[in-house]
C-alpha cells in the first residue's frame, strides 16, 4: 500500500522561497545603497575639485582686477604732491567706487602714511608691517601674506608702486582686506552653494593658516597637518577623502591660486552627508520591489490555500473546543499526514482536559456560597498590590444564629451579608471569605482614613438591616494599612486580627484600627 504523501518538505521549500525573496530584496536594497553611495562619493570629489579650481580662477581674476585698479590710480599726479587733503579725497573716491578694499592709503617713500581712507587718523604713522616693508623694498605690485596690521586686525595688503614722470619712486598706493570683515574677497569665497549636505569652502595661506572659513573662529588656525592642505601648498590640484584636523571625514577637492602667493582653496563635503541620498535610493528600490513581491505573495497564497485551510480549520477547532466541548472535529484529508496526527493529539488532549475540568472547578477561586474570592485566590493575588488597606471582620454571635435557626438560615445570613458588602464597596475592592463567618476586604491604593469610613458604613448598614434570621446582625471589624502598619501581609493580618479581637473584647459591633492603643 502506498504511503500517504507527507508535505513537510513543501513547508521547507516555502520557507526557503520566502527566505530567497527577502534575501533578494535585502540584496537589492543593500547593493543599490552601496552603488549610490560610491557614485555620490565620486561625484562629490569631482564636484568639489571643480568648484575649488573655479573659485581659484575667480580669486586670481579678482586680485588681477585689484592690481589693475590700483595701477591706474597710481598714475594720478596728486600722490606726488604734499597735499594730504587732495590725496585723501582721491582715496575716498577709490574706496567708494569699488568694493575691493576695507581701507586704502598712500605711503610715501619714507614709509609714513601720507593719507588714508576711510580713517584719517593714521596719517603720519610710520609703517613697519611685513606688507609695507616688502612694498617699500621691492617697489613692484605685490599681494602680501596675511598679517596683523597697525589697526590690530588680520589683513592682506595689495600694493602698487608710485613713480613720477622721471621714474623716481614716490611711495606706494595700497588697499587692505580685513579677513574678519565683509569685502569683495570674502563675498567671492563665501559664494559656495549651500546644500543640505553641509558642503563649505575654506582658504589657507602659504604657511597653512586659515585665512577664510565660514566659521570665523577658525580664521588663523594652522591646519598644515591636513593632507589636502599639504597637497595644495605644493601647488597641486586634485581631490581625495581626508580626515580633517577636527577628526571629521571629508570628501575634499582642492586647487592652488597662483597669483596669491600659493594660497590653497579647499571645497569639501562631510562623508556622513552621503548617507541620506544613499538611503533615499534604497527607499526607492524598496518601493519598486514591493509590488513585485506582493504579486509573488498573492500567487503563493493561492497555491497554498489548499494546504493552509485544513490547518486553519483545525486551529479554529482547537480554540473553540475550550469553550464548547461538543464542537464537531474538522475533516482532514487522508493525504495530510502531519495534520491528521496533530488532530489525533488534539482530540486526546481535549478528552484529558474534559476529564480534569471537574477537578479544576472544585479548586476555583470563588467561594460557591457567597461569591467572594476564597483563601487560595488571596494567597495568589496579595503580591500584586504595593499599597493597600484591609478590613477583617466576622459576624457577632453567628453560632447562636446557627443554633437557633439552623445552618440553612445561617447560610442565607452569610449570603445576605456578602450582598450587602458588595453594594457598599467599590469595583476595585476585592472581597474574600477566609473562614466560616470570617471575611476580608482588600482596598487597593487606599489609606486608613477612607478604609475606616468604608468599614463604618458597612457596620452601620448591617446593624440597621433585617437579616434572613428575622433580626439585624452586627459585625466586629479590624482594619489596617500596608505598608503603614506592617512590613508584610502576614504581619498586617496578625495586627488586624488583634484589632478584631479587641473589637470583640470591647463589646462587638465596632471598628478598631490596627496599632491603636
Amino acid at each position: 500500500m502506498k504511503k500517504p504523501i507527507r508535505l513537510s518538505i513543501q513547508w521547507l521549500i516555502l520557507s526557503l522561497l520566502a527566505f530567497a525573496m527577502l534575501g533578494t530584496l535585502a540584496g537589492s536594497i543593500i547593493s543599490s545603497a552601496v552603488v549610490s553611495k560610491n557614485n555620490l562619493e565620486k561625484n562629490y570629489l569631482i564636484e568639489n575639485q571643480y568648484y575649488a579650481q573655479k573659485l581659484a580662477a575667480t580669486t586670481d581674476s579678482l586680485f588681477g582686477n585689484m592690481i589693475k585698479n590700483l595701477t591706474m590710480e597710481a598714475k594720478n599726479e596728486d600722490y606726488l604732491t604734499a597735499d594730504s587733503h587732495a590725496i585723501h579725497e582721491e582715496l575716498e573716491f577709490i574706496l567708494q567706487s569699488t568694493t575691493f578694499f576695507n581701507s586704502i592709503f598712500f605711503v610715501d617713500k619714507t614709509g609714513r602714511i601720507a593719507a588714508s581712507a576711510p580713517d584719517m587718523a593714521l596719517e603720519g604713522t610710520k609703517l613697519n608691517s611685513v606688507g609695507a616693508n616688502e612694498a617699500l623694498e621691492k617697489k613692484v605690485p605685490l599681494i602680501s601674506k596675511p598679517y596683523v596690521g597697525v589697526t590690530g586686525k588680520l589683513i592682506m595688503l595689495i600694493s602698487v608702486p608710485v613713480f613720477d614722470d622721471n621714474g623716481s619712486y614716490g611711495g606706494f598706493l595700497a588697499g587692505t582686506i580685513y579677513l574678519h570683515e565683509e569685502n569683495s574677497l570674502i563675498k567671492v569665497l563665501g559664494q559656495h552653494p549651500k546644500h543640505e549636505n553641509d558642503s563649505y569652502v575654506y582658504v589657507v595661506d602659504s604657511e597653512g593658516n586659515i585665512i577664510y572659513h565660514p566659521d570665523k573662529n577658525r580664521i588663523n588656525d594652522n591646519v598644515k597637518e591636513n593632507k589636502v592642505v599639504q597637497q595644495v601648498l605644493e601647488g597641486k590640484n586634485g581631490n581625495q577623502e581626508v580626515t580633517n584636523t577636527k577628526g571629521i571625514s571629508m570628501f575634499a577637492g582642492y586647487a592652488s591660486a597662483t597669483s596669491t602667493s600659493k594660497w590653497g582653496i579647499i571645497s569639501q563635503t562631510p562623508k556622513k552627508s552621503v548617507m541620506k541620498p544613499a538611503m533615499e535610493m534604497a527607499k526607492q528600490v524598496t518601493l519598486i520591489a514591493i509590488p513585485f513581491m506582493m504579486f509573488v505573495f498573492v500567487l503563493t497564497l493561492i497555491m497554498m490555500k489548499k494546504i493552509v485551510n485544513p490547518i486553519r480549520n483545525l486551529a479554529s477547532y482547537a480554540k473553540q473546543v475550550t469553550t464548547e466541548p461538543s464542537s464537531p472535529a474538522p475533516y482532514i484529508p487522508g493525504w495530510y499526514y502531519e495534520l491528521k496526527e496533530l488532530k489525533r493529539a488534539i482530540l486526546v488532549a481535549v478528552d484529558f482536559y474534559q476529564t480534569k475540568l471537574t477537578d479544576a472547578e472544585s479548586e476555583s477561586n470563588l467561594d460557591p456560597l457567597t461569591g467572594f474570592y476564597n483563601r487560595r485566590f488571596l494567597e495568589k493575588k496579595i503580591n500584586d498590590f504595593d499599597i493597600y488597606s484591609i478590613i477583617l471582620f466576622d459576624i457577632d454571635h453567628f453560632k447562636a444564629v446557627n443554633d437557633q435557626f439552623g445552618h440553612q438560615v445561617g447560610d442565607e445570613v452569610l449570603k445576605f451579608l456578602s450582598e450587602l458588602v458588595k453594594k457598599e464597596t467599590r469595583a476595585s475592592d476585592l472581597c474574600f471569605r477566609i473562614g466560616g463567618e470570617e471575611f476580608l476586604i482588600i482596598l487597593p491604593e487606599t489609606g486608613i482614613h477612607i478604609t475606616e469610613i468604608v468599614a463604618e458604613r458597612i457596620r452601620k448598614t448591617t446593624e440597621c438591616t433585617t437579616s434572613p434570621s428575622g433580626n439585624p446582625i452586627t459585625v466586629s471589624m479590624g482594619i489596617g494599612s500596608f505598608p503603614a502598619a506592617a512590613g508584610s501581609f502576614s504581619e498586617l493580618m496578625n495586627r488586624t486580627d488583634q484589632a478584631l479581637y479587641k473589637a470583640k473584647h470591647e463589646g462587638r459591633n465596632r471598628v478598631v484600627i490596627a496599632g491603636e492603643d
